[in-house]
């Protein structure tokens, strides 16, 4: 069902995304980026509204004290694996009745349950139809789909098409690597619940709101390529106040959500730099298409980029677990410090992609006016995008449904299913992964 809707968004989503751009082509060229950075912060105020519903429905007992059981005529379960996420106090104090109390990490006395979270969706999504119905548009004769493929291949073989595509995959894939050890690190180390957690993601979209908003007022016509070096750059910084937290310095959860948030506002520069050369892309008749086909390239790589961050943990054993970190022993520190400066160092890696990255709309115009084509780096990106979704599917399915049987393995971001588990493999698909982001700002 959640597949069925999420294709249901897709659907909407490409069309929305084509009308768009049909509408961003009609703007002048000095204020082209208005409309779309517009959209987006419409999108990010929605967001906003979501997630405040999280916060106010999944703070309470039932999603954040394990084993909670509000019926007194039920008793407290004997899952030693649950028993152990318990607060011990709570365990201690109470050992027969602890299951009906609420613990530390709620912030409420109230639940909102899945399924009526689903309803209060379904609610908003009824509300809008009347909006879409509004709507009006001119039918047309629909092409043949073979004949719109066809011109379709001869719209992607274009430099300006496959260079953007390029662009945007191997800068996400380093980019889009992170630590994957600081979600429990946080927990244990500053006690970050959920409704902290909740809070710094209202922040993190307001934040990417107010920074959308500066940059259609004050950056619409700055350097592409200036605007990524900036963000990326500050982003770094933002991230290195991480080692004040492994070192112990200052361990307070107001402070980490303090740098996230300023990391991610950071990130807006580089975000909506990487998403206005496609609306120069885009020929007209090929508007949906086209974009979608840029942002699906680009939003495929980010399950690998996730992937890779977990088989990094395969190189630091001590890492692989909230008990070991818990520890937080000086070994356990220099191991954090090392992974999040090699994550820092794949980040910054990025930049070696900005080459692909057109300056301005003006060149970005001048490229697709020289009609550049190349078949062959047409097809490298659709089938890179392709490689990079299907393995990505893959490990994250088998991870998933098999976690219990393959979970250990270092390929996939365990600490070894045994003690002499070579990490070759892992290396190599880390290698492999690189290697090919790195290769290509060289065509």
């Amino acid at each position: 069902m959640f597949a069925l809707a999420n294709l249901g968004y897709v659907w909407a989503d490409v069309a929305s995304d084509g009308f768009m751009v049909f509408i961003a082509h009609r703007e002048p060229i000095e204020k082209r980026g208005t409309v779309q950075t517009l959209v987006y912060s419409v999108s990010k105020l929605g967001q906003i509204a979501i997630n405040l519903l999280i916060l106010v429905g999944f703070s309470g007992p039932g999603m954040n004290c394990p084993g909670y059981q509000p019926d007194p005529s039920i008793p407290c379960t004997n899952n030693i694996y649950i028993i152990k996420r318990v607060d011990p106090e709570l365990y201690t104090n109470n050992p027969y009745s602890w299951c009906y109390e609420m613990c530390d990490d709620a912030t409420f006395e109230w639940d909102l349950s899945i399924p009526e979270f689903a309803i209060s969706i379904c609610f908003v999504i009824f509300a809008s139809i009347p909006l879409y119905l509004r709507l009006k548009e001119d039918k047309v004769q629909a092409e043949p789909r073979l004949e719109f493929l066809a011109k379709f291949w001869s719209q992607l073989k274009r430099k300006a098409a496959w260079q953007v595509i390029l662009y945007g995959m191997i800068s996400h894939i380093t980019f889009g690597v992170s630590n994957a050890a600081k979600m429990p690190a946080n927990y244990v180390w500053l006690d970050l619940h959920t409704f902290q957690h909740s809070i710094m993601v209202i922040f993190e979209k307001f934040f990417f709101f107010v920074g959308l908003n500066l940059v259609r007022k004050y950056a619409l016509n700055v350097s592409w390529r200036k605007q990524v070096l900036a963000g990326s750059l500050l982003v770094l910084v933002f991230n290195s106040l991480y080692f004040i937290i492994i070192f112990d310095v200052w361990r307070n959860s107001w402070f980490y959500i303090f740098t996230d948030v300023s990391a991610l506002f950071m990130y807006t520069l580089n975000f909506l730099a990487s998403h206005a050369c496609m609306v120069e892309v885009a020929e007209p008749g090929y508007e949906a298409i086209t974009y979608s086909l840029i942002t699906t390239a680009t939003n495929a790589v980010s399950p690998l980029s996730a992937v890779v961050s977990y088989q990094l943990l395969a190189f630091f054993p001590l890492l692989n677990d909230q008990e070991s970190i818990a520890t937080d022993t000086p070994e356990v520190r220099s191991q954090f410090a090392s992974l999040q400066a090699l994550v820092m160092l794949i980040n910054v890696s990025s930049l070696l992609s900005l080459p692909l990255l057109p300056r301005q709309k003006k060149e970005t115009r001048e490229m697709v006016a020289k009609g550049e084509i190349s078949s062959f780096w047409g097809s490298f990106v659709i089938l890179s995008a392709l490689t990079f979704l299907c393995y990505s599917t893959i490990v994250t399915f088998v991870t998933v449904k098999y976690h219990d049987v393959y979970g250990c393995m270092k390929v996939l971001g365990g600490g070894g299913c045994s003690a002499d588990e070579s990490s070759t493999m892992a290396l190599g698909l880390f290698r492999a992964s690189f290697c090919t982001a790195m290769a290509c700002p060289s065509i």
